[in-house]
C-alpha cells in the first residue's frame, strides 16, 4: 500500500504544480518580499543514501496550449495542440543524466531539469521526486512543448538600417529535437540564403552536429561541427572537430557610414580532445588540447579606399583550461519575462595558449592567447551584480608587439524595486592594441547606443554605459507574449582610431523608451525589442529620433 501511495503521489502532485507554471499561474511561490526574485529553487527531493536507486521515471508531457482553461479553450489552439507533433519520449530521456537502475543522486535530478530547460523545442521543465516504502525513488519529469513549425520572418531596423529574413524554421523536426531552417537574408552588409540542420543528440546519443550554408551576394560560407561535448558537469571527457570556411566583401564604417571595402576570405579548421577531473564540491577542472589552422586572406576590391590587411596564417596546438562553478538557481524576471531562468552564482573561467611556429604556418611566429572569465553574485536580498571579463590576441615574433589585442570589461547590477520592476546599469569597457585593419571596434544602434546609426563611431576603444528602468507586466498579449517595457538613457564613446582617417570621437548620449516582447508559446529563447531613441545634442547628420526593432536574447 504504500508502494501505491508513493507512486500515486508521484503521479498526481507534479502534473498539477507544472500545469500551473506552464501555463499563467505561478508554480513556486514567491514572497512578496523576495526581491530577490529567486523561486522557491530547492526542489524537495528526498535525502541521498547509499542504495537509493531510481526505480521509475514518468514523463508528463504538456501540450503547446491548455485547453482546459477556458481563455485558451478555442479552435486556433486546439488545432495547434491536435497538429502539433509532440516531442518523442526518447528524446527526452536521452537529455536526462540517469536512467532506470542508476543509483540516486539528486544533483543529477536538478541539473537535467535545467539542461531540459536549454532545449530549444521546450518552454520549461520540472523534475519531482519520492520514495517509495522500499527506499526507492520514482522520479516524475513534466515539460511543455513549444510551437516550433514556424515562418522565419523578421523585420528589424537598428540605426536607420533595415534587416530582415523570410523562410522557415522547425526546431523539433518530427518531434526528435533536430533543427532545420532555410532563409533567405538582408542584412546591412549582405544578402544571400542561409541553410542550417543541428541535431544536438545524433540518434539519442550525446554526439551532436550541426551544418550550415550561406550563399551571399557577396561570398559564400560553410560550416561543419561534430563534437562529444562537456553535456554535464562530470562528463569526463570531450573531443570534436570543426570546419569553418567564409568568404565576403567587409566594409569599414564611420559616422554610420561605409568609406570603404575589401574582400575577406576565412578558413578554420580544428580538432580537440578535453578531459574532466572528477567533481570537486560544487567545482569542475577541465583541460584541453588541440590543434587549429587559420588561414585570412585579403583582397582588394573596387570600393577599396584604404589600406587593407597583409594575409595572416596561423597553425597551432594549443592548451585551454576550464573552470567552472555549479551555483544555480532559479529566478524569474531577469532577463526573460516570467519564464523560469537558470542563473548561475559561480564563476566560469577559460584560459588558453598556442604556439603558432613559422614552419607549420608558412607565416610569422605568434604566441596565441585568451582568457575570460564571469560570475554573478547577489549584494543584497534585492539586488544583484554581473562581471564578465575577456582578452585575447597574438604576440607577433616579427614586430615583438602585440596583435589584434581586445580586451573588454562588463559590469551589470540589477536593483529590483519591486517583484515587476527594476534598474538595470550596464557599463563596458574595450580595449584594442595594434588592430589589424579588418578589426573595427564599433559603437552605435546595433551595439547599445540606441539613438544612432549603426556602427556610428569606430576605434581601438570604446566605453559605454546603459542606464535602465524596466517592468516585467506579466500580460499575456493574444496567450502568445509576454509583455515588459524599458525606459533607457545611453551614453558613450569609441575613439583612438587606427585608421588613417578623421573621425568623430565625441561623447555620445540618447534617451528613448521600449516595448518587449518575449514569446511564451513558440521561440522562448529570444526577446523582440522594440524601441524609439532620441539623441541628446546629436550632430547634425543623425535624425532627430531613431527606432530599432530588433530580436535578441535577453530584455
Amino acid at each position: 500500500m504504500c508502494s501505491l501511495n508513493a507512486a500515486a503521489q508521484a503521479e498526481k502532485v507534479p502534473a498539477v504544480d507544472f500545469a500551473n507554471s506552464c501555463g499563467n499561474n505561478r508554480v513556486e511561490a514567491q514572497s512578496d518580499q523576495n526581491l530577490s526574485r529567486q523561486l522557491d529553487s530547492k526542489q524537495a527531493y528526498p535525502e541521498p543514501a547509499e542504495g537509493k536507486k531510481v526505480v521509475a521515471i514518468t514523463l508528463k508531457q504538456l501540450n503547446v496550449f491548455d485547453t482546459d482553461k477556458p481563455e485558451e479553450d478555442n479552435a486556433l489552439f486546439r488545432f495547434a495542440n491536435r497538429y502539433h507533433i509532440q516531442t518523442k519520449p526518447e528524446v527526452l530521456k536521452s537529455v536526462l543524466l540517469f536512467q532506470e537502475g542508476d543509483a540516486y543522486n539528486p544533483r543529477k535530478l536538478s541539473e537535467s531539469e535545467r539542461l531540459l530547460r536549454n532545449q530549444s523545442y521546450l518552454y520549461d521543465a520540472r523534475i519531482y521526486a519520492v520514495e517509495n516504502c522500499d527506499g526507492d525513488i520514482l522520479v516524475t519529469v513534466v515539460t511543455r512543448d513549444l510551437w516550433t513549425l514556424l515562418p522565419d520572418l523578421s523585420f528589424s531596423r537598428s540605426g536607420g538600417e533595415n534587416t530582415s529574413r523570410i523562410g522557415f524554421r522547425e526546431s523539433n523536426l518530427f518531434g526528435w529535437g533536430k533543427r532545420l531552417s532555410f532563409t533567405h537574408i538582408q542584412e546591412v552588409d549582405r544578402s544571400g540564403y542561409q541553410f542550417v540542420y543541428d541535431d544536438p543528440n545524433i540518434l539519442n546519443s550525446r554526439y551532436r552536429g550541426r551544418v550550415e550554408y550561406s550563399d551571399n551576394d557577396d561570398g559564400e560560407r560553410h560550416y561543419i561541427d561534430v563534437s562529444y561535448p562537456f553535456f554535464a558537469t562530470d562528463t569526463p571527457y570531450s573531443y570534436g572537430f570543426t570546419s569553418y570556411s567564409d568568404k565576403r566583401e567587409e566594409p569599414i564604417y564611420s559616422e554610420g557610414e561605409t568609406i570603404s571595402e575589401f574582400s575577406q576570405s576565412t578558413d578554420v579548421t580544428q580538432v580537440y580532445f578535453g578531459h574532466s577531473k572528477a567533481l570537486s564540491g560544487s567545482w569542475t577542472r577541465r583541460l584541453i588540447a588541440g590543434v587549429r589552422h587559420e588561414q585570412h586572406t585579403f583582397r582588394e576590391i573596387a570600393d577599396t579606399t584604404l589600406p587593407i590587411a597583409q594575409d595572416r596564417t596561423l597553425t597551432y596546438p594549443y592548451v585551454q583550461a576550464q573552470w567552472f562553478e555549479d551555483s544555480y538557481v532559479k529566478v524569474r524576471n531577469f532577463d526573460s519575462i516570467y519564464r523560469t531562468e537558470d542563473l548561475n552564482l559561480g564563476w566560469n573561467i577559460n584560459a588558453l595558449f598556442g604556439y603558432s611556429a613559422e614552419s607549420w604556418s608558412d607565416d610569422t611566429e605568434r604566441l596565441v592567447y585568451s582568457f575570460s572569465a564571469n560570475t554573478a553574485h547577489y549584494t543584497s536580498d534585492h539586488s544583484l551584480w554581473r562581471f564578465y571579463f575577456d582578452v585575447s590576441g597574438n604576440w607577433n615574433k616579427d614586430t615583438d608587439k602585440t596583435e589584434n589585442l581586445i580586451a573588454k570589461t562588463t559590469f551589470q547590477y540589477y536593483l529590483n524595486t519591486s517583484l515587476y520592476e527594476s534598474w538595470f546599469i550596464n557599463a563596458s569597457y574595450t580595449y584594442g592594441n595594434n588592430l589589424t585593419f579588418d578589426n573595427q571596434i564599433t559603437l552605435g544602434g546595433e551595439t547599445g547606443l540606441r539613438g544612432y546609426p549603426i556602427k556610428y563611431q569606430q576605434g581601438s576603444r570604446s566605453m559605454l554605459l546603459n542606464i535602465e528602468k524596466r517592468y516585467y507586466w506579466e500580460y499575456d498579449l493574444l496567450r502568445l507574449f509576454k509583455i515588459g517595457g524599458a525606459a533607457f538613457f545611453d551614453v558613450g564613446r569609441a575613439y583612438h582610431s587606427h585608421l588613417p582617417i578623421e573621425a568623430d570621437e565625441s561623447v555620445l548620449k540618447n534617451v528613448g523608451i521600449g516595448l518587449r516582447l518575449a514569446p511564451s508559446r513558440a521561440n522562448s529563447d529570444i526577446m523582440v525589442h522594440i524601441d524609439l531613441a532620441a539623441p541628446i545634442n546629436g550632430p547634425d547628420n543623425v535624425d532627430s529620433v531613431q527606432w530599432l526593432l530588433t530580436v535578441k536574447n535577453r530584455f
